[in-house]
């Protein structure tokens, strides 16, 4: 776990690190305070906290691993293959969510399409259907209200649309 930690960690620092070079690229619009660069720089710099915190969670875990002796390290690398299927099984549907949330942006809008993401997330975590609706709805339209309203960032309506405002 800390070994994969570690890596995790590294490559999301990394991906960070690039997303946000590549957002310093982007033009400046005329009569913005920020530019298109801004919402991309803001996941950029989660995504490089978040990658530094697992790096150095997994030094730490591993330092402790290592002061603990050779016996101890294996038993904590031990793990069973039933957990590592069902691990690789929840990441690959965090991949389907992810994807299936691009592709059906456009047509179901934004409020749909991330309603059912974060609850297929939630669910997928643990959470029962009435916590997952209880998370996902609110942070849906907060995110909207915050993007849509209050940043002027249009976002799509799709099957929405004849109630947009």
């Amino acid at each position: 776990m800390a070994r994969t930690d570690l890596w995790s960690g590294l490559l999301l620092t990394l991906f960070g690190a690039l997303i946000f070079w590549r957002a310093s690229t982007f033009p400046s619009m005329a009569g913005l305070v920020y530019g298109p660069g801004l919402f991309p720089s803001i996941a950029a710099v989660g995504l490089m906290v978040c990658g530094a915190l697992l790096l150095v969670s997994a030094l730490v875990i591993q330092g402790r691993t290592m002061a603990a002796g050779a016996a101890d390290r294996a038993e904590a690398d031990h793990r069973p293959s039933m957990d590592r299927r069902r691990a690789g099984a929840r990441l690959a549907a965090l991949v389907l969510i992810v994807a299936g949330f691009g592709l059906a942006l456009e047509p179901l809008g934004f409020h749909v399409t991330s309603i059912l993401a974060i609850t297929a997330t939630a669910r997928l975590f643990g959470l029962n259907l009435l916590r997952a609706l209880c998370l996902s709805v609110p942070l849906t339209f907060g995110v909207h209200l915050l993007f849509y309203s209050v940043m002027h960032v249009p976002l799509p309506w799709g099957v929405m649309t004849p109630l947009a405002w």
